[in-house]
């Protein structure tokens, strides 16, 4: 039986001893919490405010300028940091009360579209003996009686459990073991049935994980064009490349630092993001869109990734290319716009350039299926020079057809599609991108 607790605000310097504010503790004490200083925080402050009984002032503008440090007065429909971490933290918070916490008979939640959270008490009534539970301080016991409403439980009687003769017993096993063929039978020949594509987004939406779909930061990309200063990843995630607006070149300071508040982001993003909405392996309680800023390097090793966007969007990229054979150049400032091809095929180039004023309109786009950086998970990468590029890549990777007959030989009776990276060629045509021709194809064990 489940009961929500009142809220009621502690008697002075009772906060220690409030056993919802113990619960809180324990739950930031465990390996989940501790790899995320801001989770942590932002669940304390939640829990702390609410228990102290000013439940009132618990907005996103207040945790976004207490917990994220956001100036006073910033507009949260411009920065969506709040709402992204509370959807990492609700997760969390579940994951805490299905492993560490399973035990506990006093429960939290923070319910969706709030920040207030609801902590309630579940008694349970197993049978047999119980386990002895330790005497409280006579003086806790008594505050948390004040706190905790008394739990009339509801135990339903359990039916006696028939006996069954030994041959009915081997009858009911000749079923099951017939049952189970069956199903190894079917979900073989049902996995036998599935498409390449859908054992690719089978492998990056799981019930298990978390998926991150991230569009590009437009923002920072017409920073960069209007300072001619290059932002790597050290100052994008530390966010100095916005209080300082480095112009390498004359330019508009004011305008620069105007740009760069801003999160814009693509159509061609945005159009990919839905259409893996619309896929039926996405599951939208596991599923997160998350501006390129608000990433953190946690998110590469414990959540599956599907990113959308180049270098020059996408700082974060960096930690990744690494590993990656197909790397796309995207800054003049180190060169020509070209496609790198580390470790080239026969008959393959070592580099393949773009040119903007190409009379042909040709257009390079790229497709990486690699896993994350802890082996846990996996991630894709689409990236192009183009926005009709990048368009045709995602359409390629979730439309079907031509990915399909591409992997139909490498997918074969498997559940799981290899990692692969794939190089693309376009034609633009008035900002739309023709059905795109493989260049280039490496898959990996």
């Amino acid at each position: 039986m489940i009961t929500a607790m009142k809220e009621e605000e502690p008697r002075t310097g009772s906060l220690d001893r409030d056993p919802r504010w113990q619960l809180t503790q324990r739950i930031v004490a465990t390996p989940h919490f501790a790899r995320s200083p801001r989770l942590s925080s932002f669940l304390l402050y939640v829990c702390r405010q609410s228990i102290l009984g000013r439940s009132t002032g618990l907005n996103e503008q207040s945790i976004g300028e207490t917990v994220f440090g956001r100036p006073v007065g910033y507009d949260p429909r411009d920065d969506n940091i709040v709402r992204a971490h509370a959807g990492r933290l609700r997760l969390r918070i579940e994951t805490y009360f299905r492993e560490e916490g399973a035990s506990e008979i006093l429960h939290l939640s923070i319910p969706r579209g709030s920040y207030i959270p609801v902590f309630e008490r579940i008694e349970r009534k197993e049978s047999g003996a119980s386990e002895p539970i330790p005497e409280a301080d006579s003086h806790d016991a008594e505050y948390a009686e004040e706190i905790l409403p008394e739990i009339t439980p509801r135990v339903k009687a359990i039916p006696a459990r028939p006996r069954f003769l030994l041959p009915g017993v081997l009858a009911i096993a000749g079923v099951l073991l017939a049952s189970l063929s069956a199903y190894g039978f079917f979900t073989h020949w049902s996995w036998g049935r599935k498409t390449p594509t859908d054992k690719l987004w089978a492998q990056l939406f799981r019930p298990d994980q978390n998926t991150i779909i991230v569009p590009a930061d437009v923002s920072l990309v017409l920073a960069q064009l209007i300072t001619g200063h290059s932002v790597d990843l050290a100052e994008y995630a530390s966010g100095r490349y916005k209080s300082v607006a480095s112009c390498d070149a004359p330019c508009d300071r004011r305008l620069a630092q105007e740009v760069e508040s801003r999160r814009y982001t693509s159509m061609a993003d945005l159009e990919f993001a839905a259409a893996l909405a619309r896929l039926p392996q996405a599951l939208p309680d596991r599923t997160q869109i998350r501006y390129v800023r608000d990433l953190q390097l946690e998110d590469f090793k414990q959540s599956n990734l599907i990113m959308a966007g180049s270098l020059i969007a996408d700082p974060w990229l960096s930690v990744v290319q690494r590993e990656m054979n197909f790397i796309l150049h995207d800054n003049l400032s180190t060169g020509p716009l070209r496609v790198e091809n580390v470790k080239p095929k026969p008959n393959e180039k070592k580099e393949y350039l773009f040119r903007d004023d190409d009379p042909r309109h040709r257009g390079l786009a790229t497709i990486a299926f690699l896993p994350n950086l802890s082996g846990n998970g996996n991630m894709v990468i689409v990236q192009g020079f183009t926005l009709a590029g990048t368009e045709a890549a995602a359409e390629f990777v979730t439309s079907g057809k031509d990915f399909d007959s591409l992997f139909h030989a490498f997918a074969g009776n498997n559940s799981r599609l290899p990692h692969f990276e794939i190089l693309l060629e376009t034609m633009d045509v008035n900002g739309m991108a023709s059905r795109p021709n493989v260049l280039a194809s490496h898959t990996y064990p």
